[in-house]
């Protein structure tokens, strides 16, 4: 009976998270479903452990909803039991349905499994046993692919260097709330549920009774409290307020409720906090990676803070730290300092500055599976420096010595690399990009001089996305995979703007293309050598591109020969990642390639959309890819990866913060008008950011329709021109070893949703077999 009950247990998790991929949005966890506690003594008798539950639907307009109950189980109780949150989601699409129940489950104490070291530590009296380390209500995380796992083995990967921190934080992460496999829903993590308030100012996150920190102390609201009053709020050690705090200029404010829940206060509307929170951890951001989660270890960083230690300064000196704040920013990254308590599934032994890193299973993790088996299974992770690059990180994968790898694997070896299968004993899967474009060429609005003019010119940028022959470059730079489309979210998600929006002036179309050139600049305004001309001047759009991601240098030479075609003058300048950001911050550019890997994300990452500025920071700030930006070029490509994430990567599509895509010299010029490379901004770019700051305050129906008209409004302008999007380029290229288990065949690939977090890496195992 035991067994069977487990297994029900099982299925009914399974059931439940195909149900959530299927979910169409974000969904919120508006009440918390009280469940009774079942405690027994030691014996053995039925009990009934979990009833029905009454489902509440809260809706903006009519939908038709089915939901799955489970009902009487019976499960043979040996001991005490523990109760196990899951959550239940809508089994058909729900647009305007913004409700989570969650149900519990009794998973029976003296089942709960173990990693064998962590048995036999348990045996030598040196950990405790496994229910005091998990809290009573952990996190269920269910399997995929292949089910229940076994425990051991490592994880080998190749990064490169000490800047790459998002090999290992992408898959040992912790946020209040996570994205589902799919990336459409939001799922509960360290917080086991939360609500908002009806005006969206107040969100309340329910924590799990009895958590720990990685050295078993308890992890509370007290680290929340203190994190904020003695790291956010202290200027010493954070001048500028983290960033998911911040809604619009003003900045919110963390509380204490009680031991198990905290409040988050806005003094605006925040409706877009939970799709912020769960962004919110210590991927790739550097010095400032533990400023950027809500939590901290307070009872091990109080050491080295001034207020708590007078000692401080000393020690730092001792460190060769000038003063407290250095050593404290020093101890507070965990890439750098191993012995930092954490929440993560696995934590580092050596610092990631080394030839061959280490991380191991956090002996207090949090999470279990549906069986009741304390996760992760894997014992750790390794990485190993690839001096070479990526090229020789992907021959380390052809010679079987990569057990999963996505980053820095490139779209261009994937041909090499389905050849080698067999002998290498992998397997490659594609996991296609979110939402988007994944090589996309962002104008540069605010570009001084006669290129710039032409580019603001609505005609003229329109022309340049029809002079495009897309379907070239999807054969061949993207050996076939993908979708033509402009740098929008994908169908299905609440601001897809439609097929007309998606597929508008994507055809390959010259004729229509020097029609329009000759409508904004005359057919007669050319100089001597054929070149178009504005105001007598020729028009030369100076294209910057990185290799960073894939074939995008020949992409470019693509459509400047495209360009070339119709009469524009176009250069290609293919440089390092560094010195490509730098052109781009300094407004020296007219086109800039890279990947609109936001969208469907829109109001919470504008940058490649539309000009950041409005409190956003110094002129000159570090990218989150690393380098400050000065430039020299008229048109930058990247790809338009943020369509999607609308409202939380912003800078793609409006002026938004320095690093912005779409003008940045206005998103100077907001910041400061008389800055060295400060522009004024045109009166649409301005628009494009009102329309992106208004969507965090709206509910989610105003929200959606905001969303839509944002990407109708980018496209019909064309502000950026989308080329190939939903293929693998972007870290979409999975090499996995045949022995390494329950990697799904596909998950939601995106930045915003810290890829491959989306395939739950903690369920991860190596197969005996």
């Amino acid at each position: 009976m035991k067994r069977s009950a487990l297994l029900l247990v099982a299925m009914f998790v399974l059931g439940a998270i195909i149900a959530a991929c299927g979910a169409s949005e974000p969904q919120v966890v508006e009440k918390i479903v009280e469940v009774e506690k079942v405690v027994t003594e030691q014996v053995e008798v039925p009990v009934e452990v979990v009833k029905e539950v009454e489902v509440e639907k809260v809706v903006e307009k009519e939908v038709e909803v089915e939901v799955e109950v489970v009902k009487e189980i019976e499960v043979e109780v040996e001991k005490e039991v523990v109760k196990v949150e899951r959550i239940e989601v809508p089994v058909e699409k729900i647009v305007e349905v913004q409700k989570i129940v969650e149900k519990e489950v009794e998973v029976v104490r003296s089942n709960l499994g173990e990693a064998p070291d962590l048995a036999a530590a348990v045996a030598a009296g040196t950990l405790p046993p496994v229910w005091e380390r998990i809290p009573s209500q952990p996190m269920i995380i269910p399997t995929l692919q292949d089910g229940i796992g076994e425990y051991g083995g490592t994880v080998r990967r190749f990064y490169l260097g000490p800047a790459d921190g998002c090999n290992f934080f992408r898959l040992s992460r912790a946020s209040l709330a996570r994205f589902s496999q799919d990336g459409f829903s939001f799922i509960p993590s360290v917080a086991r549920g939360w609500e908002v308030s009806d005006d969206g100012k107040e969100w309340t996150f329910f924590l799990r009774e009895g958590m720990k920190w990685s050295d078993g102390d308890d992890f509370n609201a007290d680290d929340f409290a203190w994190q904020y009053d003695n790291v956010i709020t202290n200027e010493d050690l954070n001048p500028t307020p983290p960033f998911f705090l911040k809604i619009g200029t003003e900045v919110g404010s963390i509380s204490k409720v009680d031991d198990t829940t905290v409040k988050v206060t806005f003094p605006i509307p925040n409706f877009l906090f939970l799709e912020i929170a769960a962004q919110a951890d210590e991927a790739c951001y550097g010095n400032n990676s533990w400023k950027n989660v809500p939590w901290a270890p307070s009872h091990y960083m109080e050491q080295f803070h001034i207020d708590f230690n007078p000692d401080a300064n000393a020690l730092a000196e001792d460190a060769g730290f000038p003063d407290w704040t250095g050593l404290f920013d020093n101890k507070g990254q965990i890439n750098l300092n191993p012995e930092k308590p954490v929440i993560t599934p696995w934590t580092f032994t050596n610092t990631l500055t080394e030839p061959v890193v280490f991380a191991e299973r956090n002996p207090y993790f949090w999470a279990v599976d549906p069986a009741g088996n304390q996760l992760p299974y894997l014992d750790g992770i390794q990485l190993t420096l690839s001096e070479g690059g990526t090229e020789v990180g992907t021959l380390m994968a052809v010679q079987g010595d990569i057990d999963m790898q996505g980053r820095h694997i490139q779209l261009d070896q994937y041909t090499t690399l389905k050849q080698g299968e067999e002998q290498g004993g992998y397997s490659v899967k594609t996991w296609p990009t979110f939402a988007g474009s994944d090589v996309a060429f962002f104008f540069n609005m605010s570009l001084p001089g006669p290129t710039g003019e032409a580019i603001r010119i609505k005609e003229f940028r329109q022309a340049l996305s029809l002079a495009i022959d897309r379907s070239a470059i999807r054969e061949i730079q993207f050996l076939g995979l993908g979708d033509i489309r402009q740098g929008v979210p994908k169908p299905g998600h609440p601001h897809y703007p439609g097929d007309d929006i998606a597929k508008l002036r994507t055809e390959y179309d010259p004729d229509a293309a020097n029609a329009l050139l000759d409508t904004a600049l005359g057919a007669d305004a050319r100089d001597s050598e054929g070149w178009r001309t504005i105001n007598g001047e020729r028009i030369v759009m100076g294209i910057t591109v990185t290799d960073a991601f894939g074939t995008w240098p020949d992409a470019a030479q693509v459509v400047r020969r495209a360009w070339e075609a119709v009469g524009v003058k176009a250069d290609v300048n293919t440089t390092t990642r560094t010195l490509h950001f730098t052109r781009w911050q300094t407004n020296q550019w007219a086109v800039m390639v890279w990947n609109e890997d936001t969208a469907g994300f829109t109001f919470s990452s504008i940058g490649k959309r539309a000009t950041p500025g409005g409190g956003g920071g110094p002129p000159l700030t570090r990218s989150a890819w690393g380098g400050v930006f000065v430039g020299g070029w008229a048109v930058v490509v990247w790809n338009e990866d943020t369509a999607g994430f609308t409202f939380s990567s912003i800078g793609k599509r409006a002026p938004e913060g320095a690093g912005s895509f779409h003008a940045p010299g206005c998103a100077q010029w907001l910041v400061d008008p008389e800055g060295e490379n400060a522009f004024p901004c045109a009166e649409e770019s301005l628009t494009l950011l009102e329309m992106h700051k208004r969507g965090p305050g709206l509910p989610s129906v105003e929200r959606n329709a905001l969303g839509k008209e944002i990407y109708r409004t980018i496209v019909e302008n064309q502000y950026n021109i989308g080329i190939v999007g939903l293929s693998p380029m972007v870290q979409g290229v999975i090499v996995t070893k045949d022995t390494l288990k329950n990697v799904p065949d596909e998950a939601g690939n995106d930045w915003p949703l810290r890829t491959p977090n989306t395939g739950f890496p903690e369920q991860w195992y190596f197969s005996a077999q």
